[in-house]
């Protein structure tokens, strides 16, 4: 498991994000390279969802560059399930 994701619908116009990121996870340079990388995506894909949703990461382990390719398929997939529910 590399994330937990948390949602919930809200009654706001648009979708709000948080992501955190334990400090057992790599250095301050890793942490903070993960929350750049999720709010990106985020921000790129938040039109999936509608209506509008409150969303909690909880990063559990860490990827470098060369997994995030694998972990945006795994948060994509996450948002649309998130659609359809």
């Amino acid at each position: 498991m590399i994330f937990f994701l948390y949602f919930l619908k809200n009654g706001r116009a648009a979708s709000r994000f948080a992501v955190s990121v334990n400090r057992k996870i790599g250095n301050s340079v890793q942490r903070n390279y993960i929350k750049r990388k999720m709010k990106e995506w985020f921000r790129l894909n938040s039109l999936l969802l509608q209506p509008p949703h409150d969303i909690w990461i909880s990063m559990k382990k860490p990827f470098d560059r060369g997994r995030a390719a694998e972990v945006e398929n795994l948060f994509l997939d996450a948002l649309s399930r998130i659609r359809h529910r």
